[in-house]
């Protein structure tokens, strides 16, 4: 890493490389029970943004027509605002929750859902930690809410450098 590059802007340009844009939900591929987690350490802060077909969490992707799929769209958002119940952060690094941001087209309006096909789920999940010299490593609990979910592709950027990695339902640690 060029020393005279401040980190937000490595992380800006490891962002643009690989998160599509919000407004892509349709445009870009996806696997079904396949998820992407890109983590980004910097300074007190830490991001976890997630993208995962609604169909790996939920079992369906087009917008929700019985009532049990409304109820299980409403089920979803609750626990994706749980951040502390998918990921399981080391205690010693003093990390709290304060922001999480959820998009997905099956939360629109019913009129912009009608050519809706496939949906995907894009999360973020902000902390702040006051002990960030701690933070080394996560555990990614999302495989035992969503057992449809089989795989996640992990892309890691910190001070010293990024690091890819796949996770799976038995192998769930992350560590940089």
């Amino acid at each position: 890493m060029h020393r005279n590059c401040p980190m937000y802007l490595w992380m800006l340009g490891f962002a643009l490389l690989f998160m599509p844009p919000a407004f892509a939900h349709e445009q870009h591929a996806h696997v079904h029970g396949v998820a992407k987690l890109n983590i980004a350490v910097e300074g007190k802060n830490l991001t976890l943004s997630l993208e995962s077909p609604m169909e790996s969490l939920l079992g369906f992707e087009h917008p929700p027509r019985k009532p049990e799929e409304k109820v299980a769209l409403a089920n979803l958002k609750q626990q994706l605002l749980q951040p502390s119940q998918l990921f399981a952060l080391p205690a010693k690094a003093v990390c709290k929750s304060i922001a999480v941001h959820l998009d997905s087209p099956l939360w629109s309006t019913p009129a912009a859902q009608q050519s809706l096909s496939h949906a995907d789920l894009d999360a973020e999940f902000t902390y702040e930690c006051t002990q960030p010299q701690s933070l080394t490593n996560l555990t990614v609990q999302i495989f035992e809410r969503f057992p449809r979910l089989q795989r996640i592709d992990v892309q890691i950027i910190t001070i010293s450098g990024q690091h890819m990695m796949q996770l799976t339902p038995k192998k769930n640690q992350v560590k940089w």
